[in-house]
């Protein structure tokens, strides 16, 4: 989590690692002026910028300054979420966070996400419901496919893959693969096991 501005420069260093031609000098104006709407990153980074901001703000408690910037880096949080559809609340993901591309992206306030944790568009993670209230713990070096959906209090290992339009709602072992196939999620622990289709659903 990020306390103070050390936090916050490391958090931002380690993000900023596949946003790289946004960060300053010729290649960002090339960037801007010639990307396609597919490869237009800008905002993203923005509100990953705007998302850092707010969780040093939040979690820097004590100090007046902190509590006005609060106040603009949640306007400003606010704001590029409208653009981009991102709705990821302070303190749920760890550092090194990647988004590829704008879309809805919906996480529960409880979700603990680690890092190096890339999300595609249409990622959903949620609570089975309210009076539940409990959301997933995600590990570090996660990759979430595009439409996945992940439901409930369960807990997914490190270094895991989960292919796009899954629907998860068991725990996940670390080292794992998870692909949908034929309207099957299809599951493969680390290693050169089996696929199964018992593992998720």
């Amino acid at each position: 989590m990020i306390y103070n501005k050390h936090d916050l420069r490391e958090y931002l260093s380690a993000d900023s690692k596949n946003y790289q031609t946004l960060l300053g000098g010729w290649q960002t104006l090339k960037t801007i002026l010639l990307s396609d709407t597919i490869s237009d990153q800008r905002y993203i980074w923005k509100y990953i910028v705007a998302l850092r901001h707010v969780e040093w703000c939040v979690n820097a408690k004590g100090l007046w300054r902190h509590q006005v910037m609060r106040i603009y880096w949640l306007y400003r949080l606010r704001k590029l979420g409208y653009k981009t559809g991102f709705q990821i609340p302070p303190n749920t993901c760890g550092k090194g966070l990647t988004i590829w591309h704008w879309g809805p992206i919906i996480i529960n306030p409880a979700t603990r996400i680690g890092e190096n944790c890339t999300l595609y568009p249409g990622v959903l993670i949620g609570h089975k419901s309210a009076k539940e209230g409990k959301a997933a713990t995600i590990g570090n070096n996660v990759f979430i496919g595009a439409g996945t959906k992940i439901i409930g209090d369960v807990h997914i290992g490190d270094n895991v893959t989960i292919g796009q339009n899954c629907v998860i709602t068991k725990d996940i072992p670390s080292g794992s693969v998870i692909v949908q196939d034929n309207r099957h999620l299809r599951f493969r622990p680390k290693g050169d096991c089996p696929w199964r289709t018992d593992a998720a659903a």
